[in-house]
Order: structure tokens, then C-alpha cells, then sequence
């Protein structure tokens, strides 16, 4: 057809400005004589429309897209088929929005060698993931999520569009050839090897956009269209860390995650993702990236630098007072210090929800030595613990994410119950508490689960609670074999840390240090909540805590085994409150250090 401006559509449309044009469409800015606003329409191109079948797939998936309502997603007011030139002309009519595609944005940036501020990269990534989970609701997929189908207002919002024109151009005739839909730079792998795609390719092509946004560029480059593809099927993206210098494990684990070749390890819903996007991004500081070195991102939240208050905000939960522990020491007094309960915790690596109908049982495993430096090291008294020992559960697939609610079916794995001066429960206000009466004793909580862990990741967020001894100390039991093989990664309320194998029943500090407790000012003391992981990748074992790196050591003395909860007193009694524990597939890094 003509391109001449002023040329009428349908009488209504008067084109007077031409926006662009893709392999799809050409856009152009027009105006509506009838509502009198400006508005955008775009016009496929004729040799897209061949397939006879074209003007129902068409008038379908139009219907679909003009029914979205969403402020990120392009608002679609119209929609037909005319004959121009005895040829079907198919042309959306939609709302104009002036500015800038995110493909001109992201060039300015590069143009002038800068970085885009984090603020900004977690608004758009917000913006477009928002869209999608939305879009993917109603059953739309969009198949081609690219910076040049993002735009953004005047006010920086991101809005996505061309929703719904990649789904209508296939045609049995472009599946048969086995041609893809989509733009190779973006295309997720399953696109790349010819399949149409789902929500997950959409999600895939979001994180090749995030990781450009962080970067600079996106993770796999090439002049030849079918280089990239066959990176996009066979070759593992780059680590952000490497390229940027810095230390950020959970950036990482966001980002393989997004981009994990099989659809089926990927993040299944856009929901999912902007859960952990928010958690993983509102504890980096990526703005302070020095001009060069290593610079390790630490748990700064952004807060007011966010133009959007979407951070998710941690509960301040008042925990249960400890109730008495025993004659001989003092009721403590109620805590008053609200600690942090971080109520929608999901995996950095992927979260899967545990369904298991068998019914709970409980296995205690008693430990006979304590995680103490010589100074509070005293000998442990069994004599009055019970034993017991129950039959075993099996955890689908052995990832899971704990969070006690009280309806949470992951209680199961967790025993609850008295066992002398030693209990366990889940509270109504969604932790699990764990009380202990006796003085310088220690215990390991292993799940009721038959899975041997190798290389994984275990995150747990807990506190000390107030009127507890204050050296009593709380971690992360790994690889744990039997009650006297096992390790532990752990903290104490006075804001030490360790990280400890227990072989054929003897300790052994693990980083060959003259002291077996280091103080450290990132872990919070008694009263506040702190947040562990252990990163288990062969033989080297990686702790963070408040997602800082405090330590890295190597240990080949045991090779697999369960997982749990361990909890030592010091001079007196005390009680542990978790908030979550969760278990999910460790990344290694590009690097293989």
C-alpha cells in the first residue's frame, strides 16, 4: 500500500506519521477523526498473510489482545481487514504513547559507556514481568519480548506491545518448515530449535532482557543469525558476577535460573519470578559499583531510590515469649524487639510446592558434643533425652521451601513434640520454635525425608530470641550422614560465626583457624533476624549471611546426606525462631572456582 501520510483508513484513521517498521508490521502515527486523539496502528505486511486461514487466526487473537487491560501492556482499540490494491490489508489500531522504544534506551547508555541505575532496570523488569504474569492468565502468550517491543512512556513506565501478532502470522505452513517465530538475540531455546513456545519462552526472553539491562548487552552475541540460536540451544550464559566484577551469588542464581535451557527448570509463571526478582534485587547495591576491582554487593535495600514502592516489605512479628525453662534459671522477660519475618521467600534457583499425603513422623538425632569455642565448652548430659526413631518420608523431587504456616503440608518434615527439656513446634504466626531448657547442650533437627543432598543450596532465616543465653548458637546442617557425621554452618547471638564437619564424632573447624568462632558486624546479635546459606558445589561449601559472603572453604570429608537445623545453648537455656527454611538446586559459577 501507499505510505503517503494523510492516507484514510476505513474512513476513520487518517495515517500522518510513519513510527517504524519491523519484520512484522509497520507503524505509523495516526488520528482518530471520530474520538479525535492521536493513535498508533500497525499494518502487517502482505506477505504475512498468504495462508488463506489467516483472516480467522487473525480476528481470533485480535479479539484476545483487545480484551488485555493492563497499564503495561499496549491498549488495542481496534481491529480489521480491508482490500487496498486487491490485496487484504490487516491493520490494530492502538494507543499512542510518545517516547522512546527500551531499544533506544538501552543504546544511549551504551553510546555514552554508562550503566543503567538499578532503580530504573528494576522498574522496567518489574513493569514487563507484571504484564506477562497478567497476560499469561488470561492465555496469551507473546512470543517475541523484545527491548523493541517495549516502550516507555514519558513518566519512564514500561509498556509492552505487539501482543498476540507473533501467535497470528503462524501458519501450518511456517510450523511444517520448522521456521521460528520470535527475534534470534531474545529467542528462547525451544523457539530456536522451531517450536512454537509457551509462557516460559516469554519469561526466557525477559531474562536475556534483564541480563542486558545489568550489563550492557545480552548474554550470547553474533553477526550470524544461526550462531546465536545454536548458543541460545548449547551454551550456558555468562556469569553477571564475572562480567561486572563483583560478588552477587543470588543475581546469578536469578538470572540462570530465568535462562535454564529446559522450560521445566526454568521459573514456571512470571509470578514466581517477580517474587524472587524483588527479594534478590532490594538486597544488592549495584549502583555502587566502583570503576574497577572486585566490588561484593552487599545487603543494602534500596527503599526510597525505588520510583515505585513495590519492594516487598518485611513482616515485624513479635515472637512467642520464652516460657519459663527451669527452676534454676530466671523466666526471661518477653522480647521487645519486633525481629524481620520474611513471610514470601522463594528459591534464588527455583521454589517447588511439596504436596505429600503420608503422615508426619518424627526422627530425633541427638548430638553429643557442642559448636562452642573453648571459653563456653562444657560436656553434654544425654542421659534424660529420649530416643525415638520413625519411619522415613520422601520429599518429590527433594527440593522444598519451608515457610510454617500453620497450613504449610512442609511441617510434616519437621518433628513437633517434647522430648525432655526440649521442644519443638510450629507457632500460629508461622515459625518454628525450638526451646531448649538445658544449658550447653546442642541438637541437629535432620528432616524426615531419604533424599542424600550433594551439591545444593540451603537458605534459612531464624533469630535468637531475646532472653536466651546470648552465645547460643543456630545454623544449617548439610550432608548429614549419621549423628556423628555431618556439617554445620552456623551463627550466635553475639555476632559470631562458624562453620564446622563432624567426623566419626570428632569437631573440626573447617577454616584451620587458632579461634573456632569469628566476629563479624554483617550478622545481627540477639533479638534480630539473620538470613544463612550454604552453597554446596562439590567439595566447596560457600556461606552468606544477610546474602554477604562471610566464608569458602573446601572439605571432601563426606560426600552427600541430609539436611536440617542445628541449635547449641550456652550458659543457660534458649529458643530459636525459623521463619523459613528452603532447599533448591545450586548453581555453580562460569568459572568453576
Amino acid at each position: 500500500m501507499s505510505e503517503t501520510t494523510h492516507t484514510l483508513l476505513n474512513e476513520r484513521y487518517e495515517l500522518r506519521e510513519r513510527l517504524g517498521a519491523g519484520g512484522m508490521a509497520r507503524v505509523f502515527k495516526a488520528w482518530d477523526k471520530t474520538l479525535e486523539r492521536p493513535v498508533a496502528i500497525k499494518i502487517l505486511h502482505e506477505h504475512l498473510v498468504e495462508d488463506p486461514t489467516f483472516k480467522l487466526r487473525f480476528e481470533r487473537e485480535a479479539k484476545i489482545v483487545a480484551n488485555l487491560n493492563h497499564p503495561n501492556i499496549v491498549q488495542v482499540y481496534d481491529f480489521a481487514v480491508i482490500e487496498r490494491d486487491d490485496l487484504p490489508l490487516y491493520y490494530m489500531v492502538m494507543s499512542y504513547i510518545p517516547g522512546k522504544t527500551l531499544r533506544e534506551y538501552l543504546e544511549t547508555f551504551n553510546a555514552k559507556s554508562e550503566r543503567i541505575p538499578q532503580a530504573r532496570i528494576y522498574d522496567i523488569t518489574l513493569n514487563i514481568a507484571e504484564a506477562l504474569a497478567y497476560a499469561h492468565a488470561q492465555g496469551m502468550v507473546h512470543r517475541d519480548v523484545k527491548p523493541g517491543n517495549i516502550l516507555l512512556r514519558d513518566n519512564g513506565e514500561a509498556v509492552l506491545t505487539d501482543f498476540g501478532i507473533a501467535r497470528m502470522i503462524e501458519s501450518s505452513r511456517l510450523t511444517q518448515d520448522g521456521i521460528s517465530t520470535g527475534t534470534p538475540l531474545y529467542m528462547s531455546p525451544e523457539q530456536a530449535s522451531g517450536q512454537s513456545g509457551d509462557a516460559r519462552s516469554d519469561l526466557y526472553s525477559l531474562g536475556i532482557i534483564l541480563f542486558e539491562l545489568i550489563t550492557g548487552k545480552p548474554p550470547f552475541e553474533d553477526n550470524g543469525t544461526a550462531s546465536v540460536m545454536i548458543k541460545h540451544l548449547n551454551q550456558q550464559p555468562p556469569s553477571v558476577s564475572n562480567l561486572l566484577g563483583i560478588d552477587a551469588p543470588t543475581l546469578d542464581g536469578l538470572i540462570f535460573k530465568i535462562l535454564a535451557k529446559n522450560p521445566t527448570e526454568r521459573y514456571q509463571t512470571a509470578q514466581a519470578f517477580i517474587d524472587d526478582f524483588k527479594i534478590v534485587f532490594t538486597s544488592l547495591n549495584l549502583d555502587a559499583l566502583s570503576a574497577g576491582g572486585k566490588t561484593v554487593i552487599v545487603n543494602t535495600p534500596m527503599g526510597s531510590a525505588l520510583s515505585t514502592p513495590q519492594t516487598p516489605v518485611p513482616s515485624f512479628l513479635t515472637p512467642t515469649p520464652i516460657t519459663p525453662l527451669s527452676e534454676a534459671s530466671p523466666s526471661p522477660k518477653p522480647t521487645t524487639v519486633a525481629p524481620q519475618s520474611y513471610r514470601r521467600i522463594t528459591p534464588l534457583m527455583g521454589v517447588l510446592v511439596i504436596a505429600v499425603a503420608t503422615m508426619a513422623v518424627a526422627v530425633v538425632i541427638l548430638l553429643r558434643n557442642t559448636l562452642s569455642d573453648t571459653t563456653t565448652s562444657t560436656s553434654i548430659d544425654f542421659d534424660s533425652l529420649e530416643s525415638m526413631t520413625q519411619p522415613i518420608l520422601s520429599v518429590p523431587d527433594g527440593y522444598f521451601n519451608a515457610r510454617f504456616d500453620p497450613d504449610d503440608e512442609t511441617n510434616q518434615y519437621w518433628y513437633q513434640g517434647e522430648v525432655g527439656l526440649y521442644s519443638r513446634s510450629v507457632t500460629d504466626d508461622g515459625f518454628y520454635r525450638l526451646v531448649n531448657q538445658r544449658a550447653n547442650t546442642a541438637e541437629t533437627s535432620v528432616i524426615f525425608a531419604e533424599q542424600s543432598y550433594n551439591s545444593i543450596s540451603i537458605e534459612m532465616r531464624a533469630l535468637l530470641e531475646e532472653g536466651s543465653a546470648p552465645a547460643s548458637a543456630y545454623g544449617i546442617v548439610f550432608r548429614y550422614q549419621n549423628a556423628d557425621n555431618y556439617n554445620v554452618f552456623a551463627v550466635d547471638g553475639v555476632g559470631r560465626y562458624s562453620i564446622w564437619v563432624r567426623s566419626n564424632g570428632v569437631w573440626r573447624e573447617l577454616r584451620g583457624l587458632d579461634e573456632n568462632w569469628t566476629q563479624d558486624e554483617r550478622i545481627r546479635s540477639i533479638g534480630q533476624s539473620n538470613r544463612l546459606t550454604v552453597d554446596i558445589i562439590g567439595d566447596t561449601l560457600t556461606g552468606y549471611v544477610n546474602s554477604q559472603q562471610i566464608i569458602r572453604v573446601v572439605d571432601d570429608t563426606l560426600d552427600g546426606g541430609t539436611v536440617g537445623i542445628y541449635f547449641a545453648t550456652d550458659d543457660g537455656a534458649a529458643s530459636v525462631l525459623v521463619d523459613s527454611y528452603k532447599v533448591y538446586p545450586s548453581v555453580p559459577s562460569m568459572t568453576g572456582q
